[in-house]
């Protein structure tokens, strides 16, 4: 997941490391500290794979890069993972405060069609528990909704799930399986997923407006939950830093 190179751009910086990745970050992170930068930086952590995945060197890992960023402390670490196992980092989230931001990925609050659409990920229950346990602290929690799958009846049931989301979060990220574009449904075409959505005749999740209801229903309800949450501790030129 990490390759040995930094890349600047106007307003973003990519990081990987494969040899050494915690010296490597920690080097640049001091740097981006000296030159005043890290202040008003967005740190995204967990672009690729899940940094709380329940794999022993990998889990390790990711605490340990964690533990960096009390030391040298973004403008804002924003944390991406599905995994339970987040609430074992819970002591390093809390410290952060304020420059801290947790997003975790809730496709359905069916735990039938979690299990059967994407049988690989934590339970959908055990997901809702760490995300209270999170609020519980203090924590902001987002919750992103890529690709919306069956939560019962496409519209009657939206309502239903509206509600779950809202109050387990912050904030609200929802999108379709597709944009309906050739080059996305070309993607998708041998998609496992996408093959058992159309043998269980779930026609309404491959559709491009298949988050629309959801959406709507959101929107009628609290709509700021759908708005981008406005940060004063950050500069208003802000830099993006995807750091693993």
């Amino acid at each position: 997941d990490l390759k040995p190179e930094v890349t600047q751009g106007a307003d973003r910086y990519e990081f990987h490391s494969k040899d050494k990745p915690l010296h490597d970050l920690e080097r640049h992170l001091m740097t981006l500290s000296q030159r005043g930068i890290l202040r008003r930086s967005v740190i995204y952590f967990g672009t690729v794979t899940d940094p709380f995945h329940p794999f022993d060197a990998k889990f390790d890992a990711s605490m340990k890069m964690l533990n960096l960023f009390k030391r040298y402390q973004p403008g804002l670490l924003h944390v991406q993972t599905r995994s339970p196992l987040l609430v074992l980092a819970m002591p390093v989230i809390q410290s952060l405060g304020k420059h801290v931001a947790v997003t975790v990925g809730i496709e359905t609050h069916h735990e039938q069609s979690a299990r059967k659409y994407t049988p690989e990920l934590p339970q959908v229950g055990e997901r809702l528990k760490m995300v209270r346990t999170l609020r519980r602290f203090g924590v902001e929690v987002n919750l992103q909704v890529a690709p919306v799958l069956p939560y019962g009846d496409w519209v009657q049931d939206a309502d239903e799930f509206a509600d779950v989301l809202i109050s387990h979060s912050d904030g609200i990220r929802v999108a379709p399986l597709t944009d309906g574009t050739e080059q996305s449904e070309r993607k998708l075409r041998g998609s496992r997923m996408v093959q058992k959505l159309a043998h269980d005749r779930q026609f309404h999740f491959l559709r491009k407006d298949s988050a629309t209801p959801l959406l709507n229903a959101i929107d009628a309800r609290s709509p700021q939950h759908l708005l981008k949450k406005e940060r004063g501790h950050l500069d208003d030129k802000q830099l993006d830093i995807f750091a693993a």
